[in-house]
């Protein structure tokens, strides 16, 4: 096929994708639009940040004033997402009201990096095993179930533009492992500092990424000085543009490690001059021997700048959070837990999450072993970052949402490399390859398999629908005192604040409302008049069954549990509502 020919497969392929994807999520879109409705507390919360930015909140400014008043909580996302958020509202608003421009907005974004994910991996697999990979691997993506997750519609947190910026970095780290593209190194570690400045979920994909260029010095020496040189250029020239465009000057020295901060610039300029000295010296470092110490000093000279500037960054990033509401918050997250967690809860569904990404990895360590040359680190390279991925994912199973589309190109290579040794016709092997895919990816394997449902998901949404936080929008902006899984939906839908959130820099609100529903119910009104709570939320579905419950049984939350509530307290909704609201009485 000639090459304009050979793209049509391709875009035919997208189309569909995209076509499937919508008519899947169908009900979803539709509740966006007509409703405004939010899925997932970082989608309310974001669109609160979303309209403070459009309102005239600095650029700098990270505070969200509503959450944990007066001081509010300085949240550690960037702003960067903001950017293109705000300028697709700004569009639609030129002929539609704020709450539809919000609401296509919010449709927009998801479907967009929903395409451009698809055709990304596509080209992974282009770069892995030529044209005919690239059709299975937009396929296998597809099948992998992005649209239900990170990109369904509604979704505009920045875990959609991190999976993607993940893709098209290592998309350009397999290109430039060939010296005649050497200049791709300097575009990948730039993407992987524009990554970074978003935020650090990547960074393990990162680290193992980044040993890339290490070992082409480690095998090849003074041949691979270019590669060295670019790679250490593009990424420490981007993170310092990047540094000085999001961090505001007084905080210039200060280490956060939960977000892009000056033990983040420090490590990567520690790092990148490493490598670039390592290849003005390559003419010296001759012997391989020589070439492992060179790297060996490098790698600790970046360790230990992290220890320097910021040692407690070497371990857990949120290890600020207060350990009360680790356990009854943090632990209770379905997608922070462990995969372990999810194969004790539903053995099918920990299958077809985690199934899929092996079966990638074992195909590109296969593919690995019987290549040479480039090719060969290529496949090893896209292999490294998948196991890291995988390694991740043990710890928390929402790392399985960025590291599955990676895992879908090598499958797709060893899928076509499989059915084309049957001789059959050209049709017949497509239509093969396809269904093949099916088996082998997470909706196939979940549709095969049938795992259950999480119980309780649809009461626990009936109390997050803009319908059931109505009547608590009717009234006077007030301080709300609700549970953790409330706090942003509360922000989105009502005019009112909260304490509680679900974020781990929320230790102050957090704890507040913890030790309200945990105290017996005469300690609790002392604790809540002494915060200035003017409105205490209930949802019987989610905070019924909640860890808040079980951990004090004689506690405000139990009480509240079992239908009862203090004298101190006087209902402000009619009985029967998915969410009860209570006002302290006056005192006289």
């Amino acid at each position: 096929m000639s090459g304009r020919d050979s793209r049509l497969p391709v875009a035919a392929t997208l189309l569909l994708s995209l076509a499937l994807a919508v008519l899947l999520t169908q009900g979803q879109i539709e509740a966006v639009w007509r409703t405004g409705a939010f899925f997932d507390s970082d989608d309310a919360l974001r669109a609160v940040e979303l309209r403070d930015f459009l309102a005239g909140q600095g650029w700098f400014d990270s505070v969200v004033r509503r959450i944990d008043p007066p001081a509010g909580l300085a949240m550690h996302w960037s702003r960067i997402v903001d950017l293109p958020l705000a300028a697709s509202d700004l569009f639609f608003s030129a002929f539609l009201s704020p709450e539809r421009a919000e609401r296509a907005t919010r449709l927009l974004f998801p479907a967009a990096l929903l395409a451009a994910l698809l055709a990304l991996v596509g080209w992974l697999g282009a770069i892995l095993s030529g044209a005919a990979a690239r059709l299975a691997a937009i396929w296998l993506a597809f099948l992998s179930g992005p649209m239900f997750l990170q990109f369904a519609p509604g979704r505009i947190d920045h875990h959609a533009p991190q999976i993607v910026t993940l893709a098209a970095s290592l998309g350009l780290l397999l290109q430039g492992l060939d010296p005649r593209f050497a200049p791709r190194l300097a575009a990948a570690s730039a993407l992987m500092a524009f990554s970074l400045a978003i935020s650090l979920e990547n960074a393990p994909f990162f680290i193992a990424m980044a040993a890339a260029p290490v070992l082409l010095f480690l095998r090849d020496g003074e041949a691979s000085r270019a590669q060295l040189l670019s790679f250490a250029a593009g990424g420490l020239a981007a993170a310092l543009v990047l540094y000085v465009a999001t961090v505001p000057p007084g905080a210039y020295l200060r280490s956060a490690c939960d977000a892009f901060s000056f033990v983040h610039l420090a490590a990567i300029a520690a790092g990148a001059l490493s490598l670039a000295a390592l290849a003005l010296l390559s003419d010296r470092l001759t012997s391989l021997r020589m070439r492992a110490l060179g790297a060996a000093v490098a790698g600790a000279a970046t360790l230990a700048c992290v220890a320097l500037v910021a040692p407690r960054c070497l371990g857990d990033p949120l290890v600020g959070l207060d350990p009360l509401l680790r356990g009854l918050w943090l632990a209770h997250v379905a997608e922070a837990k462990p995969l372990a967690a999810l194969l004790a809860e539903n053995r099918a569904a920990a299958i077809a999450v985690a199934a899929p990404v092996a079966l990638g990895l074992c195909a590109a360590l296969g593919f690995g072993r019987v290549t040479r040359g480039v090719s060969r680190r290529r496949w090893l390279l896209i292999g490294a970052a998948i196991a890291a991925g995988f390694a991740a994912g043990l710890w928390q199973i929402r790392v399985f949402t960025s590291v599955t589309p990676l895992a879908m190109a090598p499958l797709a290579a060893a899928l076509v490399a499989l059915f084309s040794r049957l001789r059959v016709s050209p049709a017949l092997r497509a239509a093969l390859t396809c269904a093949g895919a099916v088996l082998v990816s997470p909706i196939g394997l979940a549709l095969l398999l049938a795992p259950e449902e999480t119980a309780g998901a649809a009461g626990e949404r009936a109390c997050l629908t803009p319908q059931a936080l109505a009547p608590l929008a009717a009234f006077p902006p007030s301080r709300a005192l609700a549970s953790f899984s409330l706090g942003s939906h509360i922000l989105a839908h009502t005019p009112h604040s909260v304490f509680a959130a679900p974020y781990h820099r929320n230790n102050h609100g957090n704890r507040i409302a913890a030790d309200v529903f945990l105290a017996p119910p005469e300690e609790a009104e002392k604790i809540a008049r002494a915060a200035g709570a003017e409105l205490i939320v209930w949802c019987a579905a989610i905070d019924g069954p909640s860890p808040l419950v079980e951990a004090a049984p004689a506690g405000l939350a139990a009480m509240l549990a079992r239908g009862e509530a203090p004298s101190w307290l006087e209902r402000r909704v009619a009985q029967g509502a998915p969410l009860l609201v209570f006002a302290p009485r006056r005192v006289e």
